[in-house]
């Protein structure tokens, strides 16, 4: 499956140090009891630790799922371990958490409601159009998928290209007159196939280690992204 990274700002000062200790011990757990046997099911951040300017941690969520078993409905206990990484870059403070978008989502605000008793304290990052299309345009051969926004055609909302060359090609400068770039799927020059979202979703096609994953995040997305004032 692919790997996706989802990243956050955190616009409230707050240093690593400062986070940390707001988020150790952090959790809601209950106990429920599944064939005569209590388990806990809730979440909780475990794991802290902080190094090389990143702090990191576990977001664990645990819960009762209800499966399938020859006809018969089995109750089995789950928990789903989710990573994540505060990042200093500059005056800026990055939370980036290894997940689709609705877990992505659902993780952040947990974590932002520990951190902070403001809310909007923990907010989405967010790229410019104009640097999106800078991670792909300049190696267009490499693009295999623009999927284009705010189209301005009758009863059209979104125009997809796919294929190879697309960042050369005069339908593509069409598109970019008619809508506004918001996901391209591109292979880098270290050769990963990677998915890139305005809302700072990050997929890896390409198999690759989680640490290389957060590490292309640090290195290529986050100097990108647009401060909270300035999101055109």
């Amino acid at each position: 499956m692919p790997l996706a990274i989802k990243v956050f700002e955190v616009v409230e000062p707050l240093s690593l140090e400062e986070l940390a200790l707001r988020l150790r011990g952090y959790g809601v757990l209950e106990v429920e009891e599944v064939e005569g046997r209590e388990y806990e099911i809730g979440f909780r951040v475990e794991d802290l630790e902080i190094r090389e300017g990143e702090l990191r941690g576990v977001f664990e969520e645990s819960f009762i799922a209800s499966l399938s078993y020859r006809g018969e409905e089995v109750r089995v206990p789950v928990s789903v371990q989710t990573d994540f990484r505060f990042v200093e870059r500059g005056d800026r403070t990055f939370l980036a958490v290894a997940a689709k978008k609705a877990r992505a989502n659902r993780v952040a605000s947990r974590i932002a409601a520990a951190v902070s008793a403001r809310k909007g304290a923990v907010i989405e990052a967010y790229l410019r159009e104009e640097d999106l299309r800078r991670l792909y345009e300049e190696r267009p051969g490499a693009v295999k998928v623009v999927v284009f926004t705010d189209v301005r055609l009758p009863d059209v909302d979104k125009l997809t290209l796919y294929g190879g060359q697309l960042a050369e090609s005069g339908l593509y400068n069409e598109y970019l007159r008619l809508g506004r770039v918001w996901y391209a799927v591109f292979e880098t020059e270290g050769g990963l196939v990677v998915g890139v979202a305005r809302n700072c979703v990050i997929t890896f096609f390409s198999k690759i280690d989680p640490e290389e994953a957060f590490e292309f995040v640090k290195e290529k997305i986050m100097p990108l992204i647009a401060a909270a004032v300035s999101r055109s």
